[in-house]
This record gives structure tokens, C-alpha cells and sequence, in this order.
């Protein structure tokens, strides 16, 4: 099988089911008749964009419905699992996190709509957070640092 129908079977699999571990994606692809290690299923999920949320591995475009968002309690657990660091820069907050995970803790971010946020965007392991005012940004960055810190 080449790469790139691998590639399409693992996005199939992934919008079919949740799989928490690339061990499970493997022995998915083992019972489509595909085997692969887990070394292989790692460079197939970051070459499709796959990212690994609360839910298991998921696709940038797959549809958040299931996943329910705006709870800042959820906040907490994803800040303590995915964030590495908070910090103020002017205006903006940035924000580092494992790779991967960016555009999962904005999405929540987004949906908890914290006091001061404008807007964010998300690359693959940064979030900038837009905030009206350099004030804005050291508040929004301690309140976010408080709750990560609450969640440790």
C-alpha cells in the first residue's frame, strides 16, 4: 500500500472512531489488512495534521460537536495537559504548548471567551491572543496561569 492510500485510510479511521493511542490506530489499520508500526502511524498522523485532543487523535477539519466546549472547569484540564507556558508580550498573550496542540486549547479558549480576549490564532504548538490593551494582555496572561496553575 503507498503512503498516500495509508494516508486516506487513517483519515477515514480517524472520522469513524476515536483512537486515544497511535497503538490503537495501529491495530486498526492491522484489522484493514495494513501493517504498519507505531513509528510509521506517528509520521502518518503529522504529515495528515492530525492532532491528539481530550477525545484521542483527531483531524484539524473534523467537526468539534462532539466535544463539549466553554466549560471553564474543562479549561483547567486542558491548560494542565497541553500548556507549557503563558506569557504577556504587548497587547497579546502567548501561549506555548506540546506540538500539535495549539489549535485544540484555542478552540477551548475561543468557546470559554475569557474577559479581555479579542481573538487568538493558533500555528501548531503557539497561540497569540489578542487583547485591547497591554494591561489587558498581563491580566488575561495571569488569569490563564492561574488556572493552569489550579489545575496542576
Amino acid at each position: 500500500m503507498t503512503r498516500l492510500r495509508r494516508h486516506a485510510l487513517i483519515r477515514e479511521l480517524l472520522s469513524q472512531a476515536p483512537f486515544t493511542t497511535q497503538e490503537t490506530l495501529v491495530a486498526g489499520l492491522a484489522d484493514a489488512g495494513i501493517s504498519v508500526t507505531q513509528a510509521t502511524v506517528s509520521r502518518d498522523l503529522a504529515a495528515i495534521g492530525a492532532v491528539r485532543g481530550a477525545n484521542g487523535y483527531r483531524l484539524p477539519d473534523q467537526d468539534f460537536a462532539a466535544i463539549p466546549m466553554g466549560d471553564p472547569i474543562q479549561l483547567r484540564g486542558i491548560l494542565r495537559d497541553h500548556v507549557l507556558d503563558v506569557q504577556p508580550a504587548a497587547s497579546l498573550v502567548v501561549i506555548h504548548t506540546a506540538p500539535g496542540h495549539a489549535n485544540f486549547v484555542a478552540s477551548e479558549i475561543d468557546a470559554t471567551r475569557p474577559k479581555g480576549m479579542v481573538g487568538c490564532l493558533a500555528g501548531d504548538d503557539t497561540i497569540f491572543i489578542a487583547t485591547p490593551s497591554n494591561k489587558a494582555a498581563v491580566a488575561l496572561a495571569q488569569q490563564l496561569g492561574t488556572a493552569l496553575e489550579v489545575a496542576s
